[in-house]
């Protein structure tokens, strides 16, 4: 992961071919995080996310898929995906027992 604000970089090693995702610094934090909260491999939670949501999807083509993806995150508003995760942890945290 890059500190200077460029895109980490996260590659999916598929039986077919390698993919290379883009992540901003921030969602791979988010990715890191979550991973580390299920106790699994941050390649492991990204596999499942994308297999979960690409799945559902199995006759289309990946390509297309990831178009239409990167169009709706462009439609989305700016949100810091970090200040969130940890607004929510702390509320967790507060949380009576």
């Amino acid at each position: 992961m890059f500190r200077d604000g460029r895109p980490a970089t996260y590659t999916a090693h598929v039986a077919t071919r390698d993919r290379t995702v883009r992540l901003t610094s921030d969602s791979y934090e988010l990715l890191e995080e979550e991973a580390r909260r299920r106790g699994i491999d941050p390649d492991a939670l990204a596999d499942e996310l994308l297999r979960g949501d690409l799945g559902a999807r199995a006759d289309e083509d990946l390509d297309a898929v990831l178009a239409r993806s990167d169009e709706l995150r462009a439609r989305l508003p700016e949100i810091d995906g970090v200040a969130l995760a940890r607004e929510a942890r702390r509320e967790l945290d507060d949380r009576p027992a």
